[in-house]
């Protein structure tokens, strides 16, 4: 048994050095298969805050994330930029009450073996303070005016109270809460969601607070004063455009005008429109714009403007007219070729203003057969055509084959 532990003994040293060595052996493989490798984590490390009190608020703004820098194995690596293990920045501020403190930002990393290289920022100022919460009575502020002649039924908003919390010394500052409703030229009821406005006493916007409801609905019903009505501008004309003209369009600006009266019931007897005076179309055969009163009936009054500005289009009149035996010229053939055309003459069907087809003379008429490029022989067409009087249109032509024998 002595002989035995001797002889143990004696080969220990042995022993744990192949064990060391075979350790050594294995870490090698290990780290040859799946190298180390240190870089920066590509992905973002929001800053967590925990621990915060539910009767505290942090005033101060805090990093919203950090800059890491990892060693880890390429296996590992995959895992990590894939997100498949957590990796949290956290600000643990269990315990703080109000005051400025300097906490430390710690890392945790759901998976090892991961060495933390570096990080930035390693630790922040947080300012904690009490947390009030206030109610206030919604102030309505209108923005602008009715439109002239309209008034209003008091408003009715959704909320007539609203709850403002956060730090304490931000919700001292809140002297009103306002809800701004747009009212300028409005001649229907109002139906707006308005944003709700934390102001102080100077009536500058206070950012730092919460409010419950941000929002509210206002509502207001909105009508014409009694003696004021909103009516249309009917155009008056009187005479024709000239001989082969027509009267397109009329557009009037403003369309509509606000009138009054003391006596109501002349405004109630209006047929719901404002004549114009009358705008003299003889003879005309062009699109014009032309300033005209309004006819106004007696006793009433414009708010606005005495007259409205009128943009009359005039426009030709279009129509179509045929043609017979219209003979066949040609163009573009160079020199010496000469063409001889079947058939020499066309009927056709043009479109084109009044006027215009009425001056033409069908002895002076032509179509033009357009013959640049083409060679010696005969050629069976139906080519591109023109005619002599620029106001016209071919609308048809028959036949629309031509046989042209060049020579």
């Amino acid at each position: 048994m002595l002989n035995a532990l001797r002889s143990f003994t004696k080969t220990l040293p042995l022993l744990l050095t192949a064990f060391l060595l075979s350790v050594a052996v294995w870490i090698m493989a290990v780290t040859s298969s799946d190298p180390s490798i240190e870089k920066a984590y590509p992905n973002n490390v929001p800053v967590e805050i925990i621990g915060q009190g539910s009767d505290l608020v942090i005033t101060t703004d805090l990093p919203e994330k950090i800059s890491l820098t990892l060693r880890a194995p390429t296996s590992i690596w995959n895992s990590l930029i894939a997100q498949k293990v957590p990796v949290r920045a956290v600000m643990d501020i269990s315990g703080l009450g109000e005051g400025t403190h300097t906490v430390p930002i710690q890392v945790q990393i759901g998976i090892k073996p991961v060495e933390i290289s570096s990080y930035s920022p390693r630790s922040a100022t947080v300012e904690l303070e009490t947390l009030k919460t206030q109610q206030f009575d919604i102030r309505l502020i209108n923005q602008g005016a009715l439109a002239v002649g309209y008034q209003s039924n008091p408003a009715e908003l959704s909320e007539s109270t609203v709850l403002v919390s956060g730090a304490k010394s931000f919700v001292e500052k809140v002297s009103e809460v306002r809800a701004v409703v747009k009212l300028t030229d409005a001649k229907t009821d109002i139906n707006q969601t308005i944003t709700l406005q934390a102001v102080d006493a100077n009536g500058s916007l206070i950012k730092d607070v919460s409010l419950t409801p941000d929002k509210i609905t206002v509502t207001q019903k909105v009508f014409e004063r009694g003696g004021y009505r909103n009516v249309v501008i009917k155009v008056v004309t009187n005479g024709q455009a000239d001989v082969g003209f027509r009267l397109s369009s009329l557009s009037v600006y403003p369309p509509t005008v606000t009138v009054y009266s003391t006596d109501t019931a002349l405004i109630d007897a209006l047929p719901g429109y404002i004549e114009t005076k009358p705008i003299d179309l003889s003879r005309k055969t062009e699109s014009f714009e032309q300033e005209i009163d309004l006819n106004l009936p007696a006793g009433i009054q414009v708010i606005d403007n005495l007259y409205a500005t009128v943009s009359v289009e005039i426009t030709p009149i279009i129509t179509t007219q045929s043609f017979s035996n219209v003979t066949v010229d040609s163009t573009g053939l160079d020199s010496p070729l000469t063409a001889t055309i079947l058939p020499e003459q066309v009927d056709i069907i043009v479109s084109g203003p009044l006027k215009a087809l009425e001056a033409i003379n069908p002895n002076d008429l032509r179509i033009t057969l357009d013959l640049t490029g083409y060679s010696r022989g005969t050629h069976t067409l139906e080519p591109k055509y023109s005619i002599n009087y620029p106001d016209i249109k071919v609308e048809s032509i028959s036949p629309t084959t031509f046989m042209v024998t060049i020579q």
